[in-house]
């Protein structure tokens, strides 16, 4: 529908379509298959909630005094089913400046060491969005992989407990014969030639490709106008398989609307450490869909997280060539020059940029945001040959 169609119709309000009027038109466009087939191939991720409160006497009975120094809130030693992801939620209002929140894993007998959970407020959807009418802060999520229980724990002990304190222990689901067969095939998206971009749409894995339960989603957030795309990271451990990814991203999903209250996962793409690019938010790949991860700039732009941490890392060539690829394809769709500069609400920026330009975050870590200059020139050479 173009912008002068969707005018004629009422669809727009300040330049955004309203989500409620354009959901018949979105399933009708997005590419996401039939609602039958979306359900065969679903997968249940499940999601326990335990609130702290405080010290959990039993689970400081298990650990040395020096882990216990300066901690406010210890949760119990609490089961972690299937290729788990864990996360700490709050009370919108509830202040957290001066604490930190940690997670340590058992495997086994062993544990392991304590390790930094990310609390990221510019990782969110912005105030007065759909998404923000629900959203509850928290950390980033965590994927602690397969392992047997977790533990997490929070310093600053003479601070008051924020309220409604829960950590979110997320099983991703065990997918059936007919999700493994999906998750192991060719892109449900294949690259194509895009009469509307500089540049052909690169291959993608579909939503139905990483097992989406698209009844977990509630509400839609619309969509916007692109004039940059932003480069992020999930933050999480860098060693997974590829038959990992599925269950990482399933569990990234759960954690953004079942925990933290948002209409869907907050990305619009994820690219995998072997290249694979991913369909994230629903709403159709080539449509400017709002999502929940530059907070401030999500009406007025698209995003693409690489699942891992590259503050420890640098990315594969294989990374940064599905970056080029997402970019070139995008930004091209909305007559944007990949090495160029652009404007939002008065700021001035890169049309490809980190999140860290545009917020007080390391985020996408230091070793991809030195490599944005290689995507930058790689995406603007695609532009050019096409």
């Amino acid at each position: 529908m173009t912008g002068a169609a969707a005018t004629a119709a009422g669809l727009t309000t300040g330049g955004l379509l309203r989500p409620s009027t354009v959901l018949a038109d979105v399933r009708a466009r997005a590419g996401v298959g039939d609602p039958a087939e979306r359900a065969a191939a679903a997968v249940d991720p499940s999601v326990k909630q335990v609130p702290l409160r405080g010290v959990d006497p039993d689970g400081a009975s298990r650990l040395p005094a020096r882990d216990l120094d300066g901690v406010g809130v210890l949760s119990p030693v609490v089961s972690s089913p299937g290729f788990a992801a864990v996360g700490i939620t709050w009370a919108p209002g509830s202040t957290v400046d001066g604490r930190e929140f940690f997670v340590r894993t058992q495997t086994g007998s062993t544990w392991s060491d304590w390790q930094p959970m990310t609390v990221d407020p510019g990782h969110g959807p912005s105030s007065g969005s759909v998404d923000a009418q629900t959203a509850m802060p928290g950390t980033d999520p965590v994927i602690v992989g397969d392992v047997d229980a977790v533990q997490v724990k929070v310093t600053g002990a003479a601070q008051r407990v924020p309220s409604a304190l829960t950590l979110s222990v997320i099983d991703p689901g065990e997918p059936v014969a007919v999700q493994r067969l999906a998750e192991a095939s060719e892109p449900d998206y294949d690259s194509v030639e895009d009469k509307h971009s500089t540049s052909p749409r690169p291959r993608i894995r579909s939503r139905k490709q990483w097992g989406a339960n698209e009844s977990m989603r509630d509400g839609f957030a619309g969509y916007g106008k692109i004039r940059a795309g932003f480069v992020h990271h999930t933050v999480n451990a860098n060693n997974y398989s590829r038959s990992d990814v599925p269950a990482i991203i399933r569990g990234i999903y759960a954690y953004h609307t079942q925990s933290q209250g948002w209409s869907d996962i907050g990305y619009n793409f994820l690219v995998d450490r072997f290249g694979r690019i991913w369909e994230g938010r629903w709403g159709g790949i080539a449509r400017p869909v709002i999502g929940a991860h530059t907070y401030g700039y999500n009406e007025k732009s698209f995003a693409m997280a690489a699942i891992g941490n590259f503050q420890t890392v640098r990315p594969r060539p294989a990374v940064l060539r599905a970056y080029a690829r997402v970019f070139s394809w995008k930004l091209g769709r909305n007559h944007l020059n990949a090495r160029g500069r652009t404007t939002i609400d008065g700021r001035h920026m890169r049309t490809i940029s980190g999140h860290r330009d545009v917020g007080s975050t390391a985020c996408p870590g230091g070793y991809l945001y030195a490599r944005l200059g290689r995507i930058r020139r790689r995406a603007r050479k695609l532009q050019l040959r096409s």
